[in-house]
């Protein structure tokens, strides 16, 4: 007795199988490009976002250092421009002081420098021709009243061991005074000081 068996309907079910495995799977793989083109796409508007954003960061930095500069600068001006205005109005005019003590110099007595250490202190240093010279301006300087004091800080032999036959010369002398001359001017150091203190007008 012979058995007809139909294999057909089972062939069908499995390509049926097969097709939905493969579209299974296409679909999978096109909704994972699709998801991962959108997770890139909104990366990149973050990225633009983050470098606008930077880049806007950057120039309001830029616009405060620039004011920050020209403030510095403006300061820097107006701190030259006081320091100027003080020190035309500090100065000390030297000129009747140089006439009085050339007035009170002997016939041969000569001026070889003239220093000032201090805002009212000066070092004078003059050449003699006798110990006694120096003595007698020593004296004169204590009594001008452009002079409140006086120090004879030293009297020394010149050296005149480049000139020839100096065996014929007289030894000069070169006193050394230290001054300290009456200071008019209406700004003192104190004065200075305070202003210094509060508004640095002679910083460094």
């Amino acid at each position: 007795m012979l058995v007809d068996i139909n294999l057909l309907p089972e062939k069908e079910r499995e390509r049926s199988s097969l097709l939905v495995a493969a579209l299974a799977i296409i679909g999978a793989a096109v909704l994972f490009w699709v998801v991962l083109f959108m997770i890139t796409n909104n990366l990149s508007k973050e990225t633009v976002t983050l470098e606008r954003q930077l880049e806007s960061v950057q120039a309001s930095q830029e616009a405060i250092r620039s004011d920050i500069h020209r403030t510095e600068s403006e300061d820097s001006k107006k701190q030259l421009m006081l320091t100027v205005e003080w020190a035309e109005a500090y100065q000390y005019d030297t000129v009747p002081l140089l006439h009085d003590l050339i007035r009170l110099l002997p016939k041969r007595g000569f001026f070889q420098s003239f220093d000032f250490t201090s805002p009212h202190l000066a070092t004078v240093v003059v050449q003699f021709d006798t110990k006694a010279d120096a003595a007698y301006y020593f004296a004169r300087l204590e009594s001008t009243p452009s002079v409140s004091d006086v120090t004879l800080e030293a009297v020394t032999v010149a050296d005149d061991s480049e000139e020839e036959n100096t065996a014929d010369l007289l030894p000069r002398y070169i006193a050394t005074y230290s001054l300290e001359f009456v200071d008019d001017r209406s700004i003192t150091e104190e004065a200075v000081s305070e202003e210094t203190e509060e508004g640095g007008v002679l910083d460094d």
